[in-house]
This record gives structure tokens, sequence and C-alpha cells, in this order.
């Protein structure tokens, strides 16, 4: 984070794909309160994938899936309820319904793997598997269930306290050993708890804003503080060095996140704003153990230590050691109400996922209970210069278009590339002239142009085959690289080029230039052995995606 400042906003989370059942009640009750649902699923398209060598299996109306890396790809269905904060004895029953069997004669595809962005290019990847054959060599139905749940504590969308319920029905389920797909037409859910008997939070809110700060910047600060207040947005200002005093913790980011509740309750807050950064501009101790940044902080972060060691593509002793997270803060109920302190097996090491030798902790909520942001400020004239920010940016007359223009930093959006991988085997054709034709197409039926190469195939001759990747020479690319994205789907064939000779000759070669991610899909590579050619090349959609 090398910049003048950072503004970090955790609000809520927003899901694709998945539908929020409001159930919140303001009477309190202590009685058991059920509730109960029915999910129906739309019909199922069973269609050849990309590579032509399995098949994908899809719900007309829904676009989410269950999707571990080399896990079979299967879709799902995600609902999830708001029940009141705090309620206790949740239990969920999930039944599904109208069970029927089909068998297919190929294998349903996995799931993607995610690329990290550091490549050790020592790393022999040539033996990887992109199947995950615990599942895809077990005789048993994939998943193993036919639904998951996760209960949270967070905000919904009307910034209320509330309970989440999250269900994922899996109506389709596969064995791979067998070829079978048993699929259920519906699910009957089933939802029972009961309520808190009394709210933790004041009846009304004496204030909406907290700052919090070294008391190093609190002089600086003060102009912001009347400003919001000027707004009747009640503020206050609580120093680092106070809360320390004031309030127990495992460490100092602990004492702030327990101030930050006992704020919540007593003062009803709905807004926190971190203020420090880093202390030095130069240089400075990030990291004083495994779980917290403090003694070079202004104010402290907490560190996850969630290690990401992938199988695939890379070999282990890759991984990222864990980030800043400052949803931590924010993340201050589990279910139930309770304190969500990141550490559930309290082994005092906060939220671990795969850190070797280290248990996981399991069932993080996640769920945000506050609006919570970061000035991540390293000096008094930076603070300054926020304040002003701020200030002139609320007090005075804007140009309504500055708030519909942004700077977006994303990851490459054609990670979803799809290799051709077709063998044409020559042996039974005549010499010749023959043009083989790719085109590329998206779920939503739009097409993109027609691409072409003319070979020859002459049995008297030696093989002459080049490698061509051109892509940005398509029209609709070249527009696109001018003008910006997105555009049509997309093919290329790059493992033979126009006027190349199918001869009595075996080629096959790596592209020179490395190109994009060839080490790990081998989209690139040129094949002409036994009079089969590989046709290689890519099929992409340049469009923003995700899942």
């Amino acid at each position: 984070m090398q910049k003048i400042f950072v503004f970090i906003i955790l609000g809520l989370f927003l899901l694709s794909g998945i539908g929020a059942a409001a159930l919140h009640d303001t009477n309190i009750t202590t009685e058991p309160v059920t509730v109960q649902t029915k999910l129906q699923r739309s019909p199922i398209r069973i269609q050849q994938s990309d590579n032509q060598e399995m098949v994908s299996i899809q719900l007309d109306e829904t676009n989410t899936f269950l999707s571990n890396p080399g896990k079979p790809l299967l879709p799902k269905i995600v609902k999830t309820f708001e029940l009141p904060f705090g309620v206790k004895d949740i239990t969920i029953s999930v039944e599904s319904k109208e069970r029927s069997v089909q068998y297919i004669d190929s294998l349903v595809k996995p799931s993607n793997f995610m690329i990290p962005l550091a490549v050790n290019s020592d790393t022999s990847l040539t033996n990887l598997k992109k199947m995950d054959t615990s599942v895809y060599n077990a005789n048993k139905l994939y998943p193993e269930s036919t639904y998951e749940t996760k209960i949270g504590c967070g905000l919904n969308k009307d910034l209320d306290h509330v309970t989440f319920v999250t269900v994922e029905w899996y109506p389709v389920r596969y064995n791979p050993m067998t070829d079978k797909v048993v699929s259920y037409e519906s699910a009957d859910i089933d939802i029972s708890y009961i309520p808190s008997d009394e709210s933790i939070f004041a009846e009304t809110a004496s204030q909406d804003l907290v700052i919090i700060s070294p008391s190093e910047f609190s002089e600086a600060l003060q102009p912001l503080v009347t400003h919001k207040n000027n707004l009747d947005i009640k503020t206050t200002l609580k120093t680092v060095e106070d809360i320390y005093a004031e309030y127990d913790g495992y460490d100092e980011a602990e004492q702030i996140k327990y101030f930050i509740k006992d704020a919540l309750e007593t003062w009803d807050i709905s807004y926190v704003l971190l203020v420090g950064g880093l202390k030095s501009v130069i240089h400075a101790k990030p990291r004083d153990n495994c779980n917290l940044g403090s003694s070079g902080w202004y104010l402290p972060v907490r560190y996850t230590n969630m290690y990401d060691d992938p199988a695939f593509p890379l070999a282990s002793g890759i991984h990222d050691p864990g980030v800043i997270s400052d949803l931590y803060y924010a993340d201050v109920y589990k279910e139930g109400g309770e304190f969500a302190d990141w550490d559930p097996n309290g082994d005092k090491v906060f939220l671990a996922l795969g850190k070797p030798g280290v248990e996981d902790d399991e069932n993080i909520d996640f769920y945000p209970d506050v609006s919570l942001s970061r000035l991540a400020c390293r000096s008094i004239e930076e603070v300054n210069t926020v304040v002003n920010k701020i200030i002139t940016y609320e007090s005075s007359f804007i140009d309504p278009s500055w708030f519909e223009k942004m700077i977006v930093v994303s990851g490459d959006g054609f990670l979803d590339q799809e290799d051709l991988n077709i063998k044409w085997d020559t042996k039974e054709i005549d010499d010749g002239t023959y043009t083989i034709y790719a085109q590329s197409h998206n779920p939503d039926e739009e097409y993109g142009p027609i691409v072409s190469v003319t070979v020859t195939k002459d049995s008297s001759s030696e093989s002459v085959i080049t490698y061509s990747h051109d892509d940005h020479l398509i029209p609709e690319v070249s527009e696109a690289l001018e003008n910006g994205f997105p555009t049509v789907p997309i093919a290329e064939i790059v493992s033979i080029s126009e006027g190349d000779v199918l001869g009595n000759t075996d080629v096959s070669f790596d592209p020179a230039s490395k190109d994009y991610c060839n080490e790990f899909y081998f989209w690139a590579n040129v094949s002409y052995v036994d009079e089969v050619l590989t046709i290689r090349g890519k099929s992409y959609d340049p469009k923003p995606y995700g899942n």
C-alpha cells in the first residue's frame, strides 16, 4: 500500500445468484418459530463442453455452481433467509424430492483451478492433472449430501442486524464411475429457531459514526468531527490509547474490536472510520507476528493465516501466507449474537486455513456487522489532506458526472479461455487443399467472427507447419483494443498457419514465445504426428465475468 492513503470500505456482501427471504420480526417471543419454503429447479441441460470430450450440466434458470477445483462442476441453487438477530437453537431440514436417474456417456467436466500470479519457471507441470481422482475414481455420488448450510450474523441491505441462514441445494449429483446422474425436482426447507429474549442494542442511536485514531491525529481530525456533526451525523472520536486503557483483549486489534462491539451495543452506531496506516513513508515493520501488525502501524491491522498452497498448477512451496483484513473489525458477531473472535479453536492463530501444523479455523462468520472504512494515513499532513478533501466534497457543489466515473483495477478477464484441442486424422483423406474454420459463441447465443486457415495435404512433401498467434488482427478484437472491451466471443487457430503443408514428416514443438498460460494448459503447442494434426488455439468471451 504505497499510496498517500488507502480508503477501504467494508459493506454488505453482494452475492451473485442468491435470493434473500426477509423474515425479520420485531415481536419478541421465546416460543419456537418455524419457517418453511419450497425450492424448485428449472430444466436440466446436458451438453458437450468446449473440448468435446466432456459434458457440462446446467439448469436453464440458474447460473450458480458447486465449484471445487478438480471436482465435477455441478449446478446449485442458493437461498438466504433473514431471521431476527441473536436467535438460538437453529435447526435446518432440507428434503429433496422427486428423484430421477439417467446415465451419460461422457465425464462431467471439472471445475477450474485458480491460477496464482507468481509462477516458478522451474516447476514441472507435465504430470499435473486437472481432475480430482478422489472424486472421479470413487464409486459414489458427488456431492455426498444434497445440501449445505451456513449461519451467521450481519447487516442486511437495510443495515439492520439480522441472522443469515443460507442453504445451498444441490439438485444434481453425479457418480463418475457408473456415469449416473441423479437429479431432484424440488426441495422442502424447514427452519426452526428460538428468538432472543432481549435486544443487545440501544433503542435509539446516541452516536452514528465513531472515528478511531492515535492521539497524534486527534487535532487534525477535529474539523472532520465538527463537519460530520454539523451534517447531523452524530460523530465522536476515540483514540487507540484510550481503548488500550479501557478494554481487554488478546492483542491490540482485539481490544479495538471489543470497543467497536461496546459502541454498537451502547450507542447503536452505524459507521466506524479507522484512521492510521504505517508509521513510516519509507520503511516500516508491517507484521509483528502471524496475527498482527502493530508496532509499525498508527492503528493495528489483523493478518489472516489463510495459506493458499495449491496442488495445481504449482508444486508445493508457493503460497499466500495470509493478508491484512479490516473485515476483522467489522465482523463483530457470529451465530447467536456471540463475539466473533476469528479464533474458534482457541489456539491463538487467527483465521487459519491450510497453514502447516495448525488446525483450521472453521465456521468463520465473515458477515460485517457495521459499515467500516480505513484512511491509511501515515502522517498528520496526510490526515489534513484527506480531511480537507472530504469536507470539500461534502460541502461544495460537485458536478454530478463526477460520481459516475470510476477507476476499477481487476484481474485478467480472459482467463476463461478454452483450448480448441481438436484432433484431425488425415490418413484417409486425399491430397489437396483444405480449409479449417472456427467460431466461438457464448451461452447467450452471441456468435463471433468465423476464422479460417487453408492448408495443403501433400503426402509427397515434407511437412511445413508454423505457429501463428495474431488474434489482435481480428477486426472485432482490433476495434476493441482501440475503443475498449467488451466485444463478441473470439476463436483463433494457432497450431497451423495459412499455406502450411501437411506432409510425410512429423512436426511438434512448443512456441518459443511462451504464450499466455501455455505452460499450464498447452493450448499453443504444435503437433502433427502420424498424420494426425492437433488443432490448438483458443476460444474466449472478452467480457467481465466471475463466479
